[in-house]
Formats: C-alpha cells, structure tokens, sequence
C-alpha cells in the first residue's frame, strides 16, 4: 500500500505527495504498512514526549514545582501563542533563568494571527516564538535540576542529552541511532519508522510511570502540543484522553491511541517529500483506512483529510486529499 496526497488544480493534478506509515498493534505487530516498515526517518520533535521522561527522571518537575500544563509544553511544537509565551515564561521563571539561556534560535510564530498581531505592533519575534522553545526549556530542566553546564546543553554529548538519548534508545528498542541536528540546534535521532511507532505504542500503554505522567499531561492541555489549528491538538481534544499526535519535522509524525477495545496502537508517518498539510491529511486518512476513529470524529477531522486550495483573496482555487491506494 501508499499514501497518496494530491493537490487538485481544475481538473487536473497539480501535485502529488507519497507517504510511508506503520501501524502497530499492542504486541508490537504490524497492522497496516504504507511503504517499507524499516525506512529510516530522522524524528525530530516527535522525540519529544520522550525527552520530556529525562526531565522527570532527573528531578526537576518536583524540584522546580512544574505543573502539567509546563509539563505538556515541553512536550509540545507550538504556535508561538501568547499562552505559549505565557507557560515558557513561567518555566523559566521557575529555574531564575530567561530566554538569553535558550539555544533554539528565532523564528516567526506558526499561528499567522500571532505573526500579523506582532506585524502590526512592529514587533519582532523571539526565542520565546519558536516552536520547540517548550522542549529547550526543558533540557535546561534536566541540566539545571542536576547542576549541568546550562552554555552548552544541545549537543550530543553534554550530560543532559546523553539522559534524554538513554530514553530514545530505551523506548524505540534500538541500540544504535545516529544522530545529526534538527533545525533549532537539538539532536535529532535516525530511526526505522516502524520503530516510531513502537515508541507511541508504549508511550499510549504507558509502559512506566513517566510515560503515564506524560501522556496524561499532554491528553489534559492539548492545546499546548500544538495551537489554532493545529492536528496534534485538535486530535487530541476529540480523543479526550484516548489518544495523543506529535508531528516531528519534515512531514514525520507519531500517533498513539486506545481502539474500541482499550488495546494500544501505535501509529508512524512519513511523508517522503516533508510537506506538512501532507501528513495531516495522512494521519487522518490512516486513521479512517484501519476504523480507528469513529464517524463523529473523523467527520470533524475532514478539513485535515481533505482541504481547500486557496488564492491570496481568499478564493478556492483547488483541493488538497490523500487516498490509500496499491502499489
């Protein structure tokens, strides 16, 4: 099987997207695959969940006194909304420290009323903006709680990465990952997808304590995963707590959830080119191929599936859907 995402121009086909995705079952097995199952992806942020486990390990949630909602944004890859700013701010506040410490770099906010609001003002966008400065903020936890070099902590071998690198290896089963740098200075890690999968699978079962406490967090404030318009949260929001999505980079993302007998699934994408409206409209044509969402919410996640095309004045100009198709 693939995954097919078109974008429809008149009658004729402007472009086309090809995705890989692995879908596992509570044994590890193999559901549903688009593509080969052992195609490396770089994660990106869809690590983070994981990461944030190192952050619990090390003590910093109770000795810093983070709350869920601090806990879900490190988990995130938000919008750059001021209740993202807000929670960021909070976090470092809570560690005396400020965002001179965070090493992810400036970028516009994704939310584009966020970006147009700070146009108007004639402001310009912070590290605060980026969408993994939850996620910096804490690996700055974990080297702050155990008295770390905080100047150096993005790279491969400082202590905190090396913590949050056990939990990589531990939760995918693999031993040997390589890893390079994602776009706001972190590690990024080179897995099978199906591995990806697996990762969600134990993180939705919650296989410990730590990933009980994350998933949790996360399936209570998904609008801190992600923000306005976002997959991860909206999908989070209709799982009410039984299922949670995490785009990474480059069109990757991991999907864990309960199917209608309380059985965890693990779900991995890739889409080959990176486009991103791409892996959403994926995700949900995944989700509806395998009956894993009921027809009340798939309908509600129709506009991710199948989306309009539209000119800068705002008129339809083409349609954007994806197909499970043969190869």
């Amino acid at each position: 099987m693939l995954l097919v995402s078109k974008l429809i121009r008149g009658n004729a086909v402007d472009s086309f997207h090809i995705g890989y995705a692995v879908v596992v079952d509570e044994n590890g097995e193999i559901l549903f695959s688009a593509g080969d199952p052992e195609y490396p992806i770089f994660i990106g942020a869809a690590a983070n969940p994981f990461q944030a486990v190192a952050m619990l390990e090390s003590g910093a949630l109770e000795q810093f006194n983070f709350n869920d909602e601090e806990l879900a944004l490190m988990c995130g890859t938000h919008t750059g909304e001021h209740y993202h700013l807000d929670v960021i701010n909070s976090i470092l506040k809570k560690m005396d420290l400020s965002i001179d410490n965070l090493l992810c770099g400036v970028h516009p906010p994704l939310d584009r009323q966020t970006y147009e609001q700070l146009a108007i003002q004639r402001r310009r966008p912070t590290a605060l903006h980026n969408a993994n400065s939850g996620a910096h903020a804490g690996m700055l936890a974990i080297a702050k709680a155990l008295k770390y070099d905080l100047s150096n902590y993005t790279e491969i071998n400082h202590p905190a990465q090396q913590k949050i690198f056990e939990k990589i290896k531990l939760y995918s089963g693999k031993e040997r990952i390589p890893v390079a740098t994602d776009n706001s200075n972190a590690p990024t890690y080179l897995m099978p997808i199906y591995n990806l999968a697996i990762m969600y699978k134990k993180l939705v079962e919650g296989s410990d304590d730590y990933l009980r406490r994350v998933f949790h967090s996360i399936s209570l404030h998904p609008k801190l995963i992600g923000g306005r318009a976002q997959f991860d949260t909206d999908f989070g929001a209709l799982m009410g707590g039984r299922g949670i999505s995490k785009f990474g980079m480059e069109g990757v993302r991991g999907i864990g959830l309960r199917n209608n007998e309380n059985n965890p699934i693990g779900i991995a994408i890739k889409v080959l080119s990176g486009n991103r409206e791409a892996c959403d409209s994926m995700a949900v044509a995944v989700l509806k191929h395998k009956h894993l969402i009921d027809d009340e919410i798939a309908k509600k996640l129709d506009s991710y599936l199948s989306s309009a095309v539209k000119s800068y004045t705002d008129v339809e100009i083409g349609k954007f859907f994806t197909e499970v198709v043969a190869e």
